[in-house]
């Protein structure tokens, strides 16, 4: 894990301006300034998570070709080519391949478990600290993959959460202890909420489709 989680990495940043003239109306998904009394760095989280979402909206297929890929270097050059100005409305975003990474994983949970019944959550969010539901494949080794798996409701409630919100309060909050569990003793990190929520919705949603595939081949012996 790098000593320090920014909110624009050290890699490489490319930036996504409105869509020109020449292309059609931008998408009832497409991002744009929030109207909410927020700081920059808020409205920026706020319309990553957007866009984010259009590109998952827009490029389905695609975001799935390059989540396969297995390999973070690989994914971030497969996404970056779907980065296209169609899915803003207004304004430019800057991003680097880790963030929108972890705005696109975001989407794809939200997309495909944001909406569980209680029951079929509870079969993919065990209690928390529950130490029984190992599985093959489910990260558990990584920073995010331990607050995943040690804290799975409140990992969910801060990936779920709009940035700047009571709800993202809440679940830092309830967090807090977990995320001191799983550094490295006498680690110091920085941990920025841009940052964090990237690196939770990643292990999150690759735990919860584990977790999923493991419930469906148990149902169907």
């Amino acid at each position: 894990m790098t000593k320090r989680l920014a909110v624009l990495s050290a890699l490489a940043v490319c930036w996504v301006s409105p869509a020109s003239a020449q292309y059609a109306l931008p998408t009832p998904y497409a991002a744009m300034p929030s109207d909410r009394p927020l700081s920059d760095n808020d409205k920026a989280r706020e319309m990553l998570n957007q866009y984010g979402y259009c590109v998952v909206m827009q490029h389905l297929g695609g975001v799935q070709r390059a989540l396969a890929l297995g390999d973070d270097a690989a994914t971030d050059g497969a996404l970056r080519k779907l980065a296209t100005d169609d899915c803003l409305f207004a304004g430019k975003l800057r991003m680097s391949p880790p963030l929108f990474r972890g705005a696109i994983y975001r989407a794809m949970y939200v997309r495909e478990f944001g909406y569980l019944s209680q029951g079929a959550r509870a079969a993919v969010i065990p209690a928390n600290g529950q130490p029984g539901e190992e599985v093959d494949a489910a990260p558990s080794i990584t920073f995010g993959g331990c607050v995943a798996k040690l804290a799975p409701a409140a990992a969910r409630d801060l990936v779920m959460a709009t940035p700047a919100s009571r709800n993202e309060d809440a679940a830092l909050a309830t967090l807090r202890p977990t995320l001191a569990d799983c550094l490295p003793p006498k680690q110091q990190v920085r941990l920025t909420r841009w940052g964090l929520q990237a690196t939770v919705a990643e292990a999150l949603y690759k735990r919860t489709v584990a977790l999923s595939d493991k419930t469906r081949a148990v149902g169907a012996k």
